[in-house]
This record gives structure tokens, C-alpha cells and sequence, in this order.
């Protein structure tokens, strides 16, 4: 067993050879395979270039790039070399470029492509550690020299190093320890500032052979579909246990993902609920466009998800695959079970055709008229079923997924539940975790044998979990087994964790990592309860994060102090947890705002019809994009689309603390009908 990740890459190669590990995309845009024996080759040769090149053990080397085999190739690299890396992608800003660079202390950076070189040369003179950048894309125009290399030309010069017997390699990667980085990811911090994030080679090896075996056992014969951001923890996770299983990870883009889909026919696929999301809706436009699905073909398609509704829901609920938030007494859970069997009597394979015959031979006299009636019900069975209609009808809406996926692997965000429960029905299984970057990232997650929905799964091995109130007492405490240590179930609270995928701190944050994990419990900052399964479900953030549906983490402090710049602002809160893009809350400066209405033909100057007048609304939305935009520092998904406004300011005491900090969950809750009303039509 492998006790580092440079090691993982080693006896992959080993024991898989000449079985593909990744496909990429070659210039004319087919797929073409990377072996396991081809990457471990790459990657050594290229660690033993880097090593020659000055590279020590435990330091850190930047990756700037995107989803691209190159990407793997240097993840290889950099690990056999016994460094960490420190990943972003290419839509770094210009501020973190210069922040995480120097923070790091990284003296080579892999960049992408010009592009990324670009921005890094608007900043070079303020990144002071960085001596040399390796550019990966072949159609590079820089040329070589002067603090710039070529990825494949320094790749060569490690292939002829190792032709002549140079194997300073092996040596590294036979010294690495379990405690030393394998990565520092940085992510956003309170202040707007990132987090430099560090994960030992125990916290991924845990995730490896106690964690993801669990959830999933993938063969050499499955295949990934990568789109998550490879540098996301989430993604490398995956992309790992495929490596460590045999298994082959096609790279594709948000872009290209409905043809890639069919190319790859994957079998897993891991993404943020926004994917998910995104082919349910792609699914439902085309059912109910008259000119790709016609009226026949629609009305089936209804039936038969009525039949594998109920039929699923009803298999759920007998196995103990549905959440219990309350604990269900014997009486309600017996009305349950009868509900859930009369379901499967009717939806489930040819049930009501075998019951019909039976009471037609049986119970019925021959000369009953309602043998007629029975034998036609019979007929009815054999197709009005779950087995013929999924057989008929749902295997085709499963090709939108490629036809052969298994388990959809949701993180990031939660899971919306019809979407969540369509998946399930048709005959896919959603294995939807929780985890965050500092948890390496795992935390919990639903298994094959547990996929209980309306919960984020069972907690991982070897780790357990406290839910604790706001002043840091115990309210429950369950360990991997399911054990109840302390407390009792259905108390919501905050999320601890103990476990060996804890990080081992924030780079050069002392203080904060003291903040975060106090006696090896780590607080996540997550209201969730252990529900009465015993698994645990989130209910929502006390910390500041917000993740977008497509699982982007924004830091709203940033946001909101920008926003309030405008003298028409007095306050404002940012919103959109688990929603396609962000909103935000807004208390206007009625002493700016009335003078502004009045030039501008609009009398009302009572603020409660002041702030639903459509002048004001579209007003506040343009200065919103004033203060919020690409100029002022903002990527596209940290900036605000929707605004409500508001007439009574934030006060110390009700949402606000004694430190003037927002009770973000406070208002979330006091404002929830405005915030809903927000996203309606979204």
C-alpha cells in the first residue's frame, strides 16, 4: 500500500501499464489516452528536469493552469520531487497572483498558456520569489530563455538526465513523510485575503483507501468525466482514486460536456449540483418541446416517471434509505410501510399483472364477469410497470448522461431536491457528500449501500463528528459506526470534526488555525444536525462562505464593503447559497435616495413605496454594477444580478453582534420570503 502520492502514481504504473489513465484532447479535438506507464514515465523524468533545475524537497511549486493532461503530468512531477504544489486556475486576478505567489514563496510556477503569462507579467514585478515559469501549451509564442521554459522541452532534458542514469527521483520520493505537504491550496478568507491551506499526503492517502472505496468501488473498466477545476480538492480526489483503481478520467468543459458526455460514456462523474442541474433542465426542455419529443412520446415519458417515482420512493423508504428528521414513532412508520407496499403492488415489475391472473384462476368464479376486466388488467401490467416503461422509455433519457452512468459524486453545494430525487428515480444513484478544502476535503458522504436522500451520508472512517451550540457545548457526537457517544439526534447546531483528513493548518496563520481547530476538532463553521438515520444533513453556513450552485466559494465581505462605497447604500447583505448567482440585500441611505427621487420626477418619500417604485429598483441594480463589476476586481460569479431593498437598517442586538458583524443566518432567516421571492423566476 502506498504511504505517499508520489508512490500512488508509481504502483498504478506498475500494476496498470498500458491502460489508460487520462484522455485529453489532441489538436484535431479527439480524444487520445495518456497510460498509466506514459504518465509515471512523464512524471518522473519531468520531477528529475525540476530537481536538476534547483527544486527542493518541501518546497512549493505553482501550477496556474486549467484541466489538461499537462496539469496531471506536473501533479506527478512536483509530488515525486518531494514539493507541494500550489494550485489555481487561469482565471486567477491579478491580486492573487501577486498575494499567493509571494505568500508561497514559490520559486517555479507552471503557467497554461500566453494568456496566464500575461497576467503574470503585468505583476512580475511585484511577485519577488518566482525565478522561473514553465509554460505547458505547445503553441506557446514565448520563447525559451531568460526565466522562461517549455514544458515538453523540460520534460526531454529530464528524459535524457534518466538516460544517463540520473535517478535523484527515487531517492525523494522514498524521503517524503506522511505529514509533508502534497499541496497548499489557497481560498478565501474573512478578510478577502486567501487562505493558504495545508494538506499532508496522510490526508489524501486517508481519503484514498478509507474514504472513496466506501462510497463507490470503481474497476479498471470505469471512466471518469472530469469538469470540476482539476486544482478544486473535490475533483482531485476523484481523479486520484481512478489512478489508485485503474480507472480512466476524460478531461472536457462545461462547454463541450453534452457531445463529450457520449464520447466518454462514463460510468462515474463527479460536479457541483449546477451540472446536475443543468441536464435535468436540458432533459425537461427537450421533453417538452413539441418539435424533439411529440405528444405520444411525452405522455409516455410521464408515465413512465410515475411508475418509477412511486416505485423508487417506495423502495427507498422499505430499505431505510429515507431521511427521518424527527423520529418516526411504530404507528407512523407502520402507515409508511403499508403506503410504500400498496405502491410497489402497483408500480413495481408485472406485480399487478401476477396479482390480477392470480385472483382471476384463483378468487373469481369462471363465470364472473369480472374476468374480463382482471385479464385486461393483466395486460395493462405487462406494460403500465416500472421494469417495461424504464426498459422502453427512461433508458433513453439515461443517454443524456451517456447511457452507462452508475452514480452521479455531488459536492460543493447542495444537491436541489427534485433534482436530487429525479436522478434516483430514473434509475441513477446520487452519492452526494459534504467536505470543504480544509477536510481534505471528505467528510461525509452517501454510500451504494446507505444512499439516503435529504442527507449528505453516513460520516467517513476513522473520523467523528460533534454538533456543538454557539457557546461550544456537545449536543451529539457519532462516530464512523454510527455510534451515538453523547447527546441525541435531530439538534441542530455547528459541525466539528475529528478525523486524519484535517489539515494541518493555514500556511503562515497561526492564530486562525488555532481559531479552527481546538483539541484536533476542527469547526467547520456548517449548521447541520445528525439526522434520525444517523447520518448527518446540513441545514446551513454560520460562516461567511457562500458556494453557488456550480460550487464556486465567494467570500461576501469583499463584496458588501465595495457595494457600501456607494453614498446611496447604507448597508447590504450578499446572498445566494446554493443558487445559480448572487443577490444581495439592501438598506439605502434615505437621505441620498430622497434627493435623488426628486430629481429625478419621482415624489414618494415614504420609504416603504419609495423602494418599490421601478426607477429606484433599477437604479440600485446599476449602481450595484457600478461598485460590483470585472473593473472593480470582481470575477463573473462574485458579482451581484439581483437586488430587494429594504427599509430598516441592521442593529446591533437583533441582526447585528456587538462587534457590528452581521448574524448572517439571522437575516437569512428574517428576510428568507424577500431572498426566495429574489431567485423565483431565476
Amino acid at each position: 500500500m502506498a504511504n505517499n502520492l508520489a508512490e500512488v502514481y508509481k504502483e498504478s504504473a506498475e500494476k496498470f501499464g498500458p491502460r489508460p489513465a487520462f484522455w485529453y484532447k489532441n489538436a484535431e479535438k479527439d480524444y487520445q489516452a495518456l497510460t498509466y506507464k506514459q504518465l509515471y514515465e512523464d512524471g518522473i523524468a519531468l520531477a528529475e528536469a525540476l530537481i536538476d533545475l534547483g527544486v527542493k524537497a518541501r518546497e512549493h511549486v505553482g501550477v496556474l493552469a486549467d484541466n489538461r493532461v499537462e496539469w496531471i503530468i506536473a501533479d506527478c512531477a512536483v509530488l515525486t520531487a518531494g514539493a507541494a504544489n500550489v494550485p489555481r486556475g487561469s482565471d486567477i486576478t491579478d491580486s492573487e497572483i501577486v498575494y499567493i505567489l509571494n505568500h508561497s514563496e514559490a520559486k517555479i510556477v507552471f503557467l497554461e498558456n500566453d494568456k496566464v503569462y500575461e497576467k503574470f507579467k503585468n505583476n512580475k514585478s511585484q511577485v519577488k520569489s518566482v525565478k522561473t515559469v514553465i509554460i505547458m501549451d505547445k503553441d506557446t509564442k514565448l520563447k525559451s530563455g531568460a526565466g522562461i521554459l517549455h514544458f515538453y522541452d523540460l520534460l526531454e532534458k529530464g528524459r535524457e538526465l534518466r538516460s544517463k542514469g540520473k535517478r535523484e527521483a527515487e531517492k525523494r520520493m522514498s524521503g517524503i513523510k506522511p505529514d509533508d505537504l502534497y499541496t497548499l491550496i489557497y481560498t478565501s478568507g474573512t478578510t478577502g485575503m486567501p487562505k493558504g491551506v495545508m494538506l499532508m499526503h496522510s490526508n489524501m492517502i486517508h481519503q484514498m483507501h478509507y474514504v472513496v472505496p466506501r462510497v463507490a468501488k470503481v474497476t479498471p473498466d470505469d471512466r471518469m468525466l472530469s469538469i470540476l477545476p482539476v486544482w478544486h480538492i473535490f475533483e482531485r480526489v476523484v481523479e486520484y482514486f481512478a489512478i489508485i483503481n485503474g480507472g480512466s478520467t476524460y478531461y472536457t468543459k462545461v462547454t463541450e460536456l453534452r457531445n463529450d458526455i457520449q464520447k466518454a460514456r462514463p460510468t462515474f462523474m463527479a460536479s457541483a449540483p449546477r451540472v446536475w442541474e443543468s441536464i435535468y433542465n436540458g432533459i425537461y426542455t427537450r421533453i417538452n418541446d413539441p418539435k424533439q419529443t411529440p405528444p405520444v412520446r411525452r405522455f409516455l415519458f410521464k408515465v413512465a416517471y410515475f411508475f418509477s417515482k412511486h416505485y423508487h420512493a417506495a423502495i427507498r423508504f422499505l430499505k431505510g434509505w429515507e431521511v427521518d428528521y424527527e423520529g418516526r414513532n411504530i404507528l407512523q412508520s407502520l402507515v409508511l410501510s403499508i403506503v410504500s407496499i400498496v405502491k410497489l403492488l402497483f408500480t413495481g415489475p408485472f406485480t399487478l399483472t401476477i396479482l390480477s391472473l392470480v385472483a382471476s384462476q384463483f378468487l373469481v368464479p369462471e363465470e364472473s364477469p369480472l374476468k374480463t376486466p382482471l385479464y385486461v388488467l393483466a395486460g395493462l401490467g405487462v406494460l403500465f410497470n416500472s421494469f417495461t416503461l424504464d426498459r422502453i422509455v427512461l433508458s433513453k433519457i439515461r443517454q443524456a448522461t451517456g447511457g452507462h452512468l452508475r452514480a452521479t459524486l455531488s459536492g460543493g453545494g447542495a444537491l436541489q431536491k427534485h433534482v436530487d430525487a429525479f436522478f434516483m428515480d430514473i434509475g441513477i444513484t446520487v452519492l452526494e457528500g459534504y467536505g470543504m478544502t480544509e477536510t481534505g476535503p471528505v467528510i461525509s458522504a452517501r454510500t451504494f449501500d446507505r444512499p439516503i436522500m435529504g442527507s449528505v451520508g453516513d460520516i467517513v472512517p476513522l473520523s467523528q463528528v460533534q454538533i456543538r451550540d454557539d457557546a461550544g457545548n456537545v449536543l451529539c457526537h457519532i462516530d464512523d459506526k454510527r455510534n451515538i457517544i453523547f447527546g441525541k439526534l435531530g439538534v441542530k447546531g455547528v459541525v466539528h470534526l475529528k478525523g486524519p483528513q484535517v489539515m494541518k493548518g493555514y500556511y503562515k496563520n497561526p492564530e486562525t488555525t488555532k481559531k479552527t481547530i481546538v483539541d484536533n476538532w476542527m469547526n467547520t463553521g456548517d449548521i447541520g444536525m445528525i439526522n434520525f438515520k444517523k447520518t448527518l444533513t446540513l441545514t446551513g453556513r454560520a460562516k461567511d462562505t457562500i458556494v453557488l450552485l456550480g460550487g464556486e466559494n465567494v467570500e461576501p465581505v469583499p463584496i458588501e464593503n465595495k457595494i457600501d462605497e456607494s453614498p446611496y447604500i447604507k448597508q447590504s447583505m450578499v446572498v445566494g447559497q446554493d443558487q445559480k448567482v448572487l443577490g444581495s440585500i439592501i438598506v439605502p441611505d434615505f437621505d441620498a435616495l430622497i434627493p435623488w427621487a426628486e430629481e429625478n420626477g419621482i415624489t414618494e418619500k415614504n420609504p416603504e413605496k419609495l423602494i418599490t417604485h421601478p426607477k429606484v429598483i433599477e437604479f440600485y441594480k446599476k449602481e450595484v454594477r457600478n461598485f460590483n463589476s470585472v473593473k472593480t476586481g470582481f470575477k463573473n460569479f462574485e458579482q451581484v444580478q439581483y437586488v430587494t431593498l429594504i427599509t430598516k437598517p441592521f442593529e446591533v442586538g437583533d441582526e447585528l453582534t456587538n462587534l457590528m458583524k452581521m448574524k448572517r443566518h439571522v437575516i437569512t432567516e428574517k428576510y428568507k420570503d424577500r431572498i426566495l421571492e429574489l431567485y423565483k423566476n431565476s
